[in-house]
Parts: C-alpha cells; sequence; structure tokens
C-alpha cells in the first residue's frame, strides 16, 4: 500500500455515529443483544468502518481533495473496540483530473490483519 493509517473504534466512536446517522441497531449498541447473535458481541457499523477512508484521502492527497466516489464491499465484520488499518493503493489516473484509488481496510486480530473492506476511491487531488 502507497499509504496506510491506524485507528481504535471504541464504544464512544460506535454510539457517536448511530446518533449522527439515526442507525441504534443493537447488534451495535447492546452488548447483551450482540452476545445472542452469531457474532458474539458487538460490531461497528460497515458505513463508520469505511468512513475512515475519507481523512486518509485528504491526508494522502493534500487538503482540498474532493472525494468523488466510493465503492466498497464488506468482507467481515468488525468487533467494537478493534484496532483498524486504513490502506491506499498506487493512484491510476481517471477521467477529468481524477485519481483511481484502491482502498483496504483490515482489522488487527492478535499478529495477524484480516481483510475487511476493500474497493476503489475516486478523487480530484488537492494540493
Amino acid at each position: 500500500m502507497a499509504f496506510a493509517k491506524e485507528f481504535s473504534i471504541g464504544p464512544e466512536q460506535v454510539r457517536a455515529f448511530a446518533d449522527l446517522v439515526g442507525d441504534h441497531n443493537p447488534v451495535h449498541l447492546d452488548p447483551d443483544f450482540a452476545r445472542t447473535t452469531k457474532y458474539g458481541g458487538c460490531i461497528c457499523h460497515g458505513m463508520l468502518v469505511a468512513s475512515y477512508i475519507s481523512g486518509c484521502l485528504v491526508e494522502a492527497f493534500g487538503q482540498g481533495t474532493i472525494y468523488v466516489e466510493q465503492a466498497v464491499r464488506f468482507r467481515r465484520p468488525v468487533p467494537v473496540g478493534s484496532r483498524i488499518r486504513v490502506g491506499l493503493g498506487d493512484p491510476e489516473a481517471g477521467p477529468k483530473g481524477q485519481s483511481i484509488v484502491p482502498t483496504v481496510i483490515e482489522v488487527q486480530q492478535g499478529d495477524l490483519w484480516k481483510k475487511v473492506l476493500e474497493g476503489q476511491a475516486t478523487v480530484l487531488p488537492g494540493e
């Protein structure tokens, strides 16, 4: 990956995201309920995890970068309290001055990193 950055996603971030977007599904917020699901505990909203790509694109491409499009495929859930790593691949030239950027997010599980999201972003680079 041409760019990588790590983040932790705790219950505070999950609650704030749920309040912001109005998605209060108990699998994200209620540990007692979430333990009864196939996940065995609370999981992060997929779009919360994906949203970490945005800031990484600005950091990699400069202030003023415009996020035009994002294609994502969610591979596995991210347990609340996890450490994730956002990776941006080498950009390819797209139409109208845009750059097409491979995107990957992984979750740390012990010493291993497991892919949870993959896709590609289209941006108009900034500075």
